[in-house]
């Protein structure tokens, strides 16, 4: 059955009222909006027997992925009718408790990702690495509700997956990616490796913008040979498609289909480690990526840019009225374009790939660009 959108939003509020653990989703170019949820707190985590429910895991891989086991399931069809708290511009302030004006803050936060590009440009002279993924944090007040900005998300951002997520231990995150991790179905793999960032030339009706330059071509390039070479490595036979254009909000990417046709016995696990963290939110080597970013980033990434999505292993839940195919065994997309909500406090978190080729300020600049996404409806 389907419900009003109206329904759906009126239950979100319950549940975070009540401070159940609840998910509202929508898949990308789908007017459908999912919402999952228990009917108590318990605290749940993904295992190999896990037959139904959403995965919420953190970008590093030593804590193990959080899974809701949905009590109850509806679904309504979106319709932008938006309370006119959301349609009402609100202004964005720097959290009061750590700074008193816009400008001295995204100062502060500029010369230190400009030093931390600079650190890594270094780490890469010295071929400690090919490229990192740097990222980065910043907090502003604001008097709009996570169903509020959950809306607006639903109306901006129709080609990303959108969601608002919520457990009572771990609190309210809210998002709209535009990039799948995988998806599982009938046996068969999907991914995509998906790189590279410059501002989208609205104008421009052609499908390839001549802004690219070398710098996100090669970045992009490195991200596609590298989840080739990890599936390969796990004995998968890969198929890619040429790189195209994709344009997500304000900004555009580069992004090549990647599939495999049959995955054999290969356990949705050893995938997922095949292909997380990936060079698009980690590096390359990823190893020696990963313990810059671990040593050298001033914040805990928490689940930004770890992954999220449903897994039905075995079997859905027709009692729940979840009607998705029994062939679909994951669906799981990166955690990008996200921010967390806390009191009135969103913090917003992006990143940026760093190579050879980078400049430090660009790369700053690239930040800006990208927290547009969720800024906006904030």
């Amino acid at each position: 059955m389907t419900y009003a959108i109206e329904d759906l939003l009126n239950n979100i509020a319950r549940f975070l009222n009540k401070g159940l653990p609840f998910v509202a989703f929508k898949s990308p170019n789908e007017a459908q909006v999912h919402l999952l949820w228990q009917e108590t707190d318990a605290l749940d985590h993904l295992t190999s027997d896990a037959a139904f429910g959403f995965v919420m895991a953190t970008y590093s891989h030593e804590k193990a992925p959080y899974l809701l086991k949905p009590d109850g399931y509806m679904s309504a069809t979106f319709k932008p009718i938006i309370s006119s708290a959301s349609q009402k511009k609100v202004p964005l302030e720097v959290h009061k408790k750590v700074y008193t004006n816009v400008s001295e803050y995204l100062d502060t936060l500029r010369v230190a990702h400009v030093n931390l590009v600079q650190s890594a440009l270094d780490e890469i002279g010295r071929n400690q690495f090919k490229k990192v993924v740097l990222a980065r944090a910043a907090s502003f007040e604001t008097n709009k509700t996570p169903i509020t900005i959950f809306e607006g998300l639903l109306a901006s951002y129709d080609s990303a997956f959108c969601y608002l997520w919520h457990h009572p231990a771990l609190g309210i995150w809210i998002g709209a990616t535009p990039e799948r991790l995988l998806r599982i179905e009938n046996k068969s793999l999907q991914t995509a490796a998906l790189a590279g960032t410059i501002k989208r030339d609205a104008a421009s009706t052609a499908l390839f913008s001549k802004k690219w330059t070398s710098k996100e071509i090669e970045e992009q390039a490195m991200v596609a040979l590298d989840i080739e070479t990890r599936l390969t490595a796990i004995g998968l036979e890969v198929n890619k498609t040429n790189t195209y254009q994709v344009n997500a909000a304000q900004v555009s990417h580069l992004k090549t289909d990647i599939n495999v046709a049959q995955i054999g016995p290969k356990s949705l696990t050893e995938l997922i480690d095949a292909l997380h963290p990936s060079p698009a939110v980690c590096g390359l080597p990823r190893d020696k990526a990963h313990d810059f970013i671990q040593q050298n980033e001033a914040m805990d990434r928490k689940f930004y840019a770890g992954y999220l999505g449903l897994v039905h292993t075995h079997l859905a839940q027709p009692s729940l009225g979840f009607k998705d195919s029994l062939a679909i065994e994951a669906d799981l997309y990166v955690n990008l374009r996200c921010m967390e909500y806390l009191s009135g406090v969103a913090t917003v978190f992006v990143g940026s790939g760093i190579t050879s080729s980078s400049l430090p300020e660009k790369e700053w600049e690239e930040t800006l660009l990208k927290a547009q996404t969720i800024k906006k409806v904030i």
